[in-house]
C-alpha cells in the first residue's frame, strides 16, 4: 500500500508539472559507494526450526548495538525544468564492516548466537520529491525519499549438546531526508558528496548513509 502511495504520488507531481509547455525532463543515472549506519539493530526474525530435543515456531530474537554497513549502489532520478527532482527506483547492497563479538541472546527459552559481521543490507529505493540549484560548476539539492529495505544474518540455536544453523531477517519500510553537493566535471558528468539521514529506518531516526557518487545527465 505504501509503496503505490508513493508512486501515486510521483505520478502526480510528473503529470502536473508536464502540463507547462516549457516543462524540460531530463533523465539522470548515479552510482556510488555508501557507507550506511543503524544506531541500532532491531530484534530479528527467525523462521521454524526443528531440534534434535523440539520444534521452535517462528519468532524474534532480540538484538544490541548498532552496525555499519558499506556498499554500492545505483539510482534514477527525472529533473523537471532543471530544478525539481523526482527520485524513481534504485538498489542497494551493504555488508557488514568493522569487528563485532558474537550476540548471545534466547528465543523461546534456547541459546541463541548471533553472527552480526555476517549482515548483509540490502534495499529498494523507491520515488520521492526534491529540489535543487546550481551555481556555475556547483549543484546542490535536497530531496525526500521512500523504499524498503532488509536485514539477513547467519546464527546459531543450541539444543542440548547440539548446535543447529538458523537464519535471520527483518524488513523495514524506508524514509530519508538527503542532501547533496555536487561539482560537475563536464556538461553531463558530476561527481557529488551526499548524506541522507533515515527518518525512518527500523525505527525513528535509527539511521543514515553518506557516500560519493558519479551522477550523469544535465
Amino acid at each position: 500500500m505504501r509503496v503505490a502511495v508513493a508512486a501515486s504520488l510521483a505520478l502526480f507531481f510528473v503529470v502536473a508539472l508536464a502540463r507547462d509547455a516549457r516543462a524540460d525532463f531530463d533523465f539522470q543515472l548515479a552510482t556510488g559507494v555508501n557507507v550506511r549506519a543503524l544506531r541500532e539493530t532491531p530484534a530479528l526474525t527467525t523462521k521454524p526450526i526443528t531440534t534434535s530435543a523440539r520444534t521452535v515456531e517462528e519468532g524474534a530474537v532480540p538484538m544490541r548495538g548498532g552496525m555499519t554497513f558499506l556498499g554500492p549502489y545505483i539510482d534514477s532520478s527525472l529533473t523537471i525544468d532543471d530544478r525539481w527532482m523526482l527520485p524513481l527506483i534504485g538498489f542497494g547492497a551493504y555488508g557488514a564492516i568493522g569487528s563485532y563479538d558474537s550476540v548471545v541472546t534466547s528465543r523461546d527459552g534456547s541459546i541463541v548466537r548471533v553472527r552480526p559481521w555476517t549482515t548483509f543490507a540490502g534495499e529498494v529505493l523507491l520515488p520521492g520529491l526534491g529540489y535543487r540549484a546550481k551555481e556555475r560548476r556547483w549543484l546542490f539539492g535536497g530531496q525526500l525519499r521512500t523504499g524498503v529495505g532488509w536485514l539477513t544474518l547467519d546464527g546459531s540455536m543450541a539444543s542440548g549438546a547440539d548446535s543447529n544453523a538458523i537464519d535471520l531477517s527483518r524488513a523495514t519500510f524506508l524514509l530519508a531526508a538527503e542532501l547533496e553537493v555536487c561539482r560537475r566535471l563536464d556538461p553531463v558528468t558530476r561527481v557529488c558528496l551526499a548524506v541522507a539521514p533515515r527518518i525512518y529506518d527500523h525505527g525513528l531516526l535509527n539511521g543514515a548513509t553518506a557516500g560519493l557518487r558519479v551522477e550523469w545527465g544535465r
